[in-house]
């Protein structure tokens, strides 16, 4: 299996009467971008927390980066990153503090700290912002420092948690251009999200769930074949169905002449 930098086999998880995932089978191939695709309460969130080892599972198993995610969640932590629905970043600092402060706690000495935050705002197109605070950012712009944020390490596996919701359409693009970055620098990226066309611009393979089952996988292409066309189909009324309409329903007999007399 280390061919999948994401592999679950059997993933359970309920919450007292709730089935949060019912049997859940991922093969995530490095490198590539998986999308997971489905409605509020399919367990798509459940799924990514326990992968990212701050849920445990009732059964099933799961890898990440090909560490065991229960019995090598130290390992695992020092391999992925990960950003939430909600941005995690202090918006009284500048994204260079920010960057810094995430540096630092994850034991980069100051000078690595610095650098690094300065590599992640040019890759980021965040280098201009100079000192501005981030409750001066725009949607897309604390978005992309939510991105930068979670690779201060430059993990192997990064999972994004709804990364747009909330966005309007530029954020979107700022974002949508961000993850292809990652994804062309050879990172592994797991993608939630509820946006078909998200999934089917990001994606490589995208996974669908509904109810904590996985009801579809495959790439976009294979799953839009498998769904089909939309068609629409128009049936032409009988002449009886057009005298009951004009007559409001009611039967009459009526002599039609003869071909001759006409």
């Amino acid at each position: 299996m280390n061919e999948f930098a994401i592999f679950t086999q059997g993933l359970r998880k309920r919450y007292g009467d709730v089935v949060a995932l019912a049997g859940v089978d991922l093969a995530v191939p490095a490198g590539t971008v998986c999308g997971l695709l489905g409605p509020n309460g399919a367990g798509k969130t459940t799924a990514v927390r326990i992968l990212a080892t701050l849920l445990r599972p009732d059964g099933g198993r799961a890898e990440v980066a090909g560490l065991d995610v229960l019995h090598q969640a130290r390992q695992v932590k020092r391999r992925i990153g990960l950003v939430g629905q909600h941005p995690a970043v202090e918006e009284a600092l500048s994204g260079k503090q920010n960057l810094e402060l995430f540096g630092r706690l994850q034991h980069l000495g100051r000078p690595a700290a610095a650098r690094r935050a300065d590599e992640l705002l040019d890759r980021f197109g965040l280098a201009d912002t100079g000192r501005k605070p981030v409750s001066a950012y725009s949607g897309g712009m604390r978005r992309r420092l939510d991105l930068a944020v979670g690779l201060i390490v430059a993990p192997d596996v990064l999972f994004l948690d709804e990364p747009t919701t909330g966005l309007d359409p530029r954020g979107r693009n700022e974002v949508w251009s961000a993850v292809r970055s990652l994804a062309a620098g050879g990172t592994t990226v797991l993608l939630t999200t509820q946006y078909l066309d998200e999934a089917d611009r990001l994606a490589g393979q995208i996974v669908v769930l509904d109810g904590g089952r996985v009801i579809a996988d495959g790439t976009p292409d294979e799953l839009k074949a498998a769904v089909g066309g939309d068609r629409v189909e128009r049936r032409l009324p009988t002449l009886d169905e057009v005298f009951l309409e004009l007559t409001g329903g009611r039967q009459r007999d009526v002599a039609f002449p003869e071909r001759g007399d006409r």
